[in-house]
């Protein structure tokens, strides 16, 4: 049994692991949205009957975030800082991203002659990286894809990014409110979190704001039995339960078991949720997989280039079903997820802190020289 308050420690956790196995689920579950149907159905969706393995992934992901992402900010205990290393995580990766599409992807596989790919105002604005994270605009290339069977999508998979980022923003808000330091004043972050969720914004015709339409699933054609949102506000009241919640192995093969035994119920699906997400904490807490963590987070680098390769490989053999499909794409999936890490992300993250490093240095010194000047 693992107190999850003692597993935060990035060294006593296997959440890298976790994400890891998210980011190759989104990958397996696209193997069926780009290339043509072969008579096969995704496995999990097969055993479930509502949900796919895909959406887990991303519930992983946004379980896993709510819970590391308020660790960082009251880690922190500053927002600038908060804000600094968010964007430094997040930005740099979809910005080379972008232009591994424009200078890579784009001429290889453009129909058009090159001059009017490269005069094309479609082409030049996916350099607005910006746009992408926080307002989700989908980077497509003229003549890239158009007849792929999932048609000119690249980086499918960013369009979780604004809701992300959006919760970030709830973490910052609530944080700088002092919300975080209670169980009790996190169910007020929670119910703050809910507007983001529940109101959505309209910019044209003019500004103006709408109710979340609840029965309109999120996920693209497959669709998701729920919403990522509320799985990132349940991280959040992980962390503030942190000291008084046990990760048990025998606890989560009870809750499969009890879903199991709910099957063609109502009560099923909320509790294959439950069930899920306490799996999720004892994957990522168990010493017993502790071996297998890997020492770097490539999930975001396959994350965001895994839908591209799939792609690739469906634009040369469109015909090919996708279990095959999936085996030529993943090392090349891995290997742009390697890259991005050691000479992106990882750069990046270390470069950034460094930064602040110095600059808390820096503060510090200039209060000790005052303090010293006064008396």
């Amino acid at each position: 049994m693992t107190l999850l308050s003692d597993a935060l420690a990035r060294e006593r956790n296997n959440f890298d692991l976790v994400r890891l196995l998210a980011a190759a689920a989104v990958v397996y579950a696209h193997s069926f949205v780009v290339q043509s149907p072969d008579g096969h159905t995704d496995l999990v969706a097969a055993l479930l009957g509502f949900d796919y393995s895909g959406s887990l992934g991303v519930f992983a992901f946004f379980l896993l975030s709510g819970l590391l992402v308020t660790a960082s900010f009251d880690r922190q205990r500053s927002a600038m800082r908060f804000v600094i290393l968010r964007t430094a995580r997040i930005w740099p990766a979809i910005a080379v991203a972008s232009l591994v599409a424009i200078f890579i992807i784009g001429p290889f596989l453009t129909t058009l002659p090159l001059r009017k790919y490269f005069a094309s105002g479609l082409t030049w604005g996916n350099l607005d990286s910006f746009s992408v994270i926080m307002l989700g605009k989908p980077i497509q290339l003229p003549g890239v894809f158009e007849t792929n069977h999932a048609p000119n999508a690249i980086y499918a998979p960013l369009w979780t990014l604004p809701i992300e980022v959006r919760y970030y923003i709830v973490v910052l808000v609530t944080g700088v409110l002092g919300l975080l330091k209670s169980p009790r004043r996190m169910l007020v972050a929670v119910l703050i979190g809910m507007v983001p969720f529940l109101v959505h914004p309209h910019l044209e015709p003019h500004v103006h704001f709408t109710l979340r339409d609840l029965a309109n699933k999120p996920g693209g054609p497959n669709g998701y039995a729920y919403f990522p949102e509320p799985v990132f506000m349940t991280g959040m009241l992980l962390y503030a339960l942190r000291d008084r919640i046990h990760i048990c192995g025998w606890v989560a093969v009870a809750l499969f078991a009890v879903y199991i035994g709910l099957r063609g119920t109502a009560l099923a699906q909320p509790m294959f949720y439950v069930a899920f997400g306490y799996g999720v904490l004892w994957v990522g807490t168990t010493p017993l997989l502790h071996r297998f963590a890997p020492r770097n987070d490539y999930s975001f680098g396959i994350y965001i280039y895994g839908f591209a390769t799939q792609q690739v490989v469906a634009h040369f053999w469109p015909n090919l079903d996708h279990l095959s499909a999936l085996w030529i794409a993943a090392p090349g999936v891995f290997a742009c997820a390697f890259v991005s890490w050691h000479c992106v992300e990882k750069p990046a993250i270390k470069w950034t802190r460094r930064r602040l490093a110095r600059a808390r240095k820096e503060a510090q010194d200039a209060a000790r020289m005052d303090g010293v000047a006064v008396r």
